[in-house]
């Protein structure tokens, strides 16, 4: 169990271990020069963290708990163990790393293409969606991420993330009530996802 706000691995530490979650949430963060931390994924109940573990390198980012998170260690050691006696292993090891390349890719395309609105519009629903395919609600979930965290993520300001939310609201697409989040019409949430910049 990792408690919230401490850390699973650090970034420039030595790292050999990928962490499957359980229950909770965790983010990934990078220190830029500046000495600023940017969001890099926000991982769920179900998903992998710590890819990077498996090439056994000092790791590039730090993993946060933002909710008290249960988790299961995975060793390099293990991982190479399982997949040489059940190849299905290492195919599903390929998966989450293509997995995590293409929401790589989706959150770069949003960066330059995607209006504001859109790309909190996009957050909610890829939020929505990840809690679902876990088997949990994705229509009434509490929104561990902080505002701050959220602009982070999409590459807006903190005020910015704030007014779309409100404009959301604004629009019945959902209903926020401070951490909590109800997905009131994911076709029009998904409708203004699909919005892009003229």
């Amino acid at each position: 169990m990792v408690a919230p706000g401490r850390a699973l691995y650090i970034e420039g530490r030595p790292t050999d271990a990928i962490y499957a979650l359980r229950s909770g949430s965790i983010k990934e963060v990078v220190t830029r020069p500046s000495g600023t931390e940017s969001v890099l994924q926000v991982a769920l109940a179900g998903e992998v963290i710590g890819l990077a573990g498996l090439f056994g390198a000092d790791s590039k980012t730090s993993a946060i708990a933002l909710t008290e998170t249960h988790l299961c260690r995975l060793s390099r050691t293990s991982l190479e163990r399982l997949a040489t006696e059940a190849p299905r292993v290492g195919m599903e090891l390929l998966r989450l790393l293509a997995a995590r390349v293409n929401a790589t890719q989706e959150i770069l395309s949003a960066l330059f293409e995607q209006t504001a609105l859109a790309r909190v519009a996009t957050f909610v629903l890829d939020i929505s969606s990840r809690l679902q395919r876990a088997g949990l609600d994705g229509s009434r979930f509490r929104l561990a991420v902080s505002r701050r965290d959220i602009a982070s993520y999409l590459g807006l300001t903190i005020e910015t993330v704030s007014r779309c939310m409100t404009e959301l609201g604004r629009l019945g697409a959902i209903d926020v009530s401070a951490k909590n989040l109800h997905v009131l019409d994911s076709t029009d949430l998904r409708l203004i996802a699909d919005s892009v910049t003229g």
